[in-house]
This record gives structure tokens, sequence and C-alpha cells, in this order.
């Protein structure tokens, strides 16, 4: 029997409640010089003459390691077919490593569009080289021994994602993957329910990226995936950083200059309103892996003023660092809570 755990769906319950409350004043339509990551809260409606459709916020990531937020159109994705259903059923799934039984182990699937049935070993190469990518990055270093990884093999019928080099380019794939998602051009999006029918064949998913066969930078981040540039080596930072909030439902570290916090203190375990960063106690004064100690440091969850995070350049916050001592311990309760 599948087991299809619930982490993936309460972190991104918190992640999403954390996006519904950014401010307005940190849209920035003209940011396309970026990767991006998750679906936020939208606005509600229909298009009409002369007005816009509903919206949606989305991380935008740099090659440089900034991120940045966007408001773009929604997204709507027709449900699959009856014919995509069963190709997802038909399709392999194939271990790139099995540690134990799924109902004692934390399981990762790896989905990959734009591949065809020959270069399913150049999808395999991407899904590994991503993976150990991950791997290599704490907490995750100290449990990969207990993570099952599974490689879903999803054949394109077309080599490629749409708008890869550029705009205007159309490729008939699986998950239908392309760039320029909501007139961003690295925002790399795809069928979410697509994707899910894939990965929903492994034996478990406590958390899903997907591999797309392009080099070009950039990635996208969704309630119960992320998406990633298979042949790009930056490009794995994106899904480490989206997997901080999937897994451990982490908030976002960094701000808009000249924004303020109107909401709340955050259930986030890494922001709060409180300066003195209570939250956080036993944890003050200890050193963190992403340099200095912690503390209470102003601003964070897209706001300058009125929050603070525990430390001044984490993972949450940019990409390429480590997460701080908070992220660290809340991802590492969170992967080993799947293991037994």
């Amino acid at each position: 029997m599948r087991r299809r755990s619930s982490l993936p769906w309460l972190a991104a319950t918190l992640f999403a409640a954390a996006l519904a409350a950014v401010p307005v004043s940190s849209a920035n339509a003209g940011s396309a010089n970026a990767g991006s990551t998750n679906a936020g809260s939208a606005n509600s409606g229909s298009a009409t003459a002369g007005q816009p459709g509903p919206t949606q916020w989305r991380e935008v990531f740099s090659p440089d390691g900034t991120i940045t937020k966007v408001r773009v159109p929604k997204q709507a994705d027709p449900a699959p077919d009856a014919r995509a259903l069963r190709a997802a059923k038909a399709a392999d799934v194939v271990p790139i490593q099995e540690t134990g039984p799924s109902d004692s182990r934390f399981d990762m699937v790896i989905v990959g569009d734009g591949y065809t049935a020959s270069e399913q070993g150049t999808l395999r190469q991407h899904a590994e080289a991503k993976w150990e990518e991950i791997a290599a990055t704490e907490p995750w270093s100290q449990y990969r021994d207990s993570v099952n990884v599974w490689l879903v093999n999803v054949v394109s019928p077309e080599s490629g994602v749409d708008n890869d080099p550029s705009e205007g380019i159309d490729r008939d794939t699986a998950l239908d993957m392309g760039f320029f998602c909501g007139g961003t051009e690295r925002l790399l999006c795809l069928n979410e329910a697509k994707a899910q029918s894939y990965a929903g064949q492994a034996p478990g998913q406590d958390a899903i990226v997907a591999v797309g066969n392009t080099a070009k930078y950039g990635g996208a981040g969704y309630p119960s995936l992320a998406t990633v540039a298979g042949a790009n080596d930056q490009a794995g930072q994106i899904a480490i950083h989206e997997l901080g909030h999937s897994v451990g439902g982490l908030a976002d570290e960094y701000y808009t200059p000249g924004t303020t916090h109107s909401g709340g203190e955050p259930a986030e375990p890494n922001v709060t309103t409180d300066p003195a960063g209570a939250k956080w106690a036993s944890y003050l004064g200890r050193a963190t892996p992403d340099g200095g100690v912690i503390g209470a440091f102003q601003g964070g969850r897209y706001a300058e003023n009125g929050i603070f995070r525990p430390s001044e350049d984490s993972l949450m916050r940019t990409l390429g660092k480590p997460f701080n001592l908070i992220g660290l311990d809340v991802m590492s309760r969170a992967i080993s809570s799947k293991i037994h």
C-alpha cells in the first residue's frame, strides 16, 4: 500500500499563510532575472475587460543567491486527463537509494520532465546529482543513510522544456514544464497535479523534487514540490531552500526594505515579533552554522520592520548558505520523525 505523508502539506500550509501576509509594496513585476519558487496567496475573481485576473506571489531566485518576491498571474492548470493518468500509472519507479521500508524511512521522490524514452539515462544522472547536492547539506547529510530516494521515469514525447532558451518555444512534455511562467523568465513552472500523479507511484512521498531537462538556471516551488533545472549546477540550491519550507515549515528570512510586519506572532519557528528572541531563548548566544551567533536580527518573512530572524544570513535568506541553528534543528526533527 502506498503511503502519502502529510508532512509536506502541513509545512506548506504554514508557508502559504506566510505568503498571504506579504506586504503589497514588496511586489516587483520587473524582477525577471532569476529562478523562482513557491506560489502563495492569490487574488480571487475573474479577469474582466480592463481589469487584471487573479495573481499570486512567487519567490524569485537569482544565480547570485539573492531571493525576492514578485506577484504574477495565477497559474491555472487543467487536471490530468485519462491518458495522462494511465501514463503515470505505467511509469517505472526505480530506487536511487533504498535504505529500508517506507513506513520507517524518509521518502524523497524525484520526477523528471522533458526527457524522452532515450534520455532516461540522462534523467537518472540529473536526479542523482541533485540528490547528492541535497545529501551534502546539513541536516540531510546526517540522515542520508535513512532516506529512500525514488526516481519516477517520466517519459516525454519531446526533449526539453517550454520557452528554453527563449520565450515562444513550445515542447510536448509530460508535466508541461516551462520557463517564463507568469512573465518571469527563470520561473520554471509545471502542472502540479500531473507531477503528483507520477510521484504517487512511489512507495512513499515525504518530499517531491521535479527536475527539468534544461541547463538554464531556474526553478519554482509549489505546496507539494519544488522544480529545478536538471542540467544546471547551481539550481539544486533552490530545491534545498524549498525543502526548508515543505519539510521543516520554515519561513523565509529575507525582506523588502521599507516594509513593516502588520500581523501577530508568526507560526513559523524561525521568525518572531519579539525583539528579545524569546521564541528561541535556549539558542541565544550559541554559534550558528551560517556564521556568528543566534540572536534577534531585524527583518524577515518579507518585512523589514516589526519582525526578527535568528541569524544574519542563513539559507532561508540567501541560497548557498547553511541553515541557521534554529532551521537545522527544526529540519532534523522533521526528517527524523519519519525514521524508525
